[in-house]
């Protein structure tokens, strides 16, 4: 399908130099849109321009979520460039995110602090110096949460918090601004084929557990470095695509898994702004829809037992 000539609105993603951020750009620009694509850099390397609608189609914005300056000066960014465009705000995409995983008592209070900061409050930082600018255009709102804003696992506790946060945050804003013909969705998806899936995963255990006090850590893990290996087994295992449903159902029940594309959470996010009849709630992928099935019928102590506590047993 060619893009309109002029796009119908401007949508601002946070976080969108890579994994779902840059997927979603490039969904919803082919869609019509013109994306401000928040970056914590201004010339990022990991992407260009030209992958996703070249300059007359997107503009990368300074916008570190967790620094009270940079959200203001995107504000007038955007303001400027959608004066000068002729456009109103669409929407927000709410996707910048940090993921730090390890026992409660193992990783710092700073580390709880850094989490919140950029995946809850940064949100929300972003949510109110935008509204306005949102309220004018009866703009949308996406929040990026997953299913771990509905269940809770083993070593998750700074993500899962998070992202619980960013739910009652999200019901919230929601009924606050339905008064001005305004939606806000909340997008879940299971495990997302993401550089902060793959490589945040093995980073997290092979280098950043590894600097904390020694003690600790084998109160929790009988072996560090074999727990390290299967780890990175266990990253290389769920990066394979599935071959098939038998290879899905059979990845389901003994509780491999698999990472889905960013596109389809981008699909997800593009129905969310574009439909005349968007959900409230997009739980994406049969992982994420059987964890959270088996968390409503189990109850708490047997999820616990049978995924809570398994799902990373390393």
């Amino acid at each position: 399908m060619p893009r309109p000539s002029k796009p119908q609105g401007a949508i601002l993603i946070t976080g969108a130099s890579s994994g779902i951020g840059m997927a979603s750009a490039r969904f919803l620009c082919e869609s019509g849109y013109f994306i401000f694509a928040g970056v914590r850099m201004r010339h990022p390397t990991p992407w260009s321009l030209a992958t996703i609608g070249g300059e007359e189609h997107v503009l990368p914005v300074e916008l570190d979520v967790t620094k009270r300056d940079d959200v203001f000066r995107a504000s007038e960014v955007v303001r400027e460039n959608l004066a000068a465009r002729g456009l109103r705000l669409a929407g927000l995409i709410n996707n910048a995110a940090a993921e730090h995983l390890g026992p409660i008592e193992v990783l710092p209070i700073d580390v709880f602090r850094h989490e919140m900061e950029v995946g809850y409050l940064g949100a929300v930082s972003a949510t109110k110096t935008f509204l306005p600018l949102l309220r004018e255009g009866k703009g949308r709102i996406v929040n990026m949460s997953s299913v771990n804003g509905l269940c809770t696992f083993k070593y998750h506790a700074t993500t899962c918090a998070t992202k619980y946060a960013l739910e009652a945050f999200s019901d919230a804003l929601r009924m606050e601004v339905k008064p001005w013909g305004m939606h806000v969705a909340i997008v879940e998806p299971g495990p997302v084929d993401t550089p902060l899936m793959r490589e945040k995963l093995i980073q997290e255990f092979a280098h950043r557990l590894r600097d904390y006090p020694r003690e600790q850590l084998d109160l929790y893990f009988e072996e560090f470095e074999s727990t390290v290996r299967h780890v990175e087994a266990f990253v290389e295992r769920i990066a394979r695509p599935p071959r098939g449903p038998l290879d899905k159902l059979r990845r389901l029940i003994n509780g491999q898994g698999w990472l889905h594309p960013p596109a389809d959470v981008a699909r997800a996010i593009g129905h969310a702004m574009t439909s005349q009849r968007p959900k409230t709630r997009y739980l994406i992928g049969a992982q994420a829809k059987l964890i959270y099935a088996a968390k409503r019928y189990l109850g708490t102590n047997a999820f616990d037992r049978v995924l809570g506590e398994s799902v990373f047993d390393f």
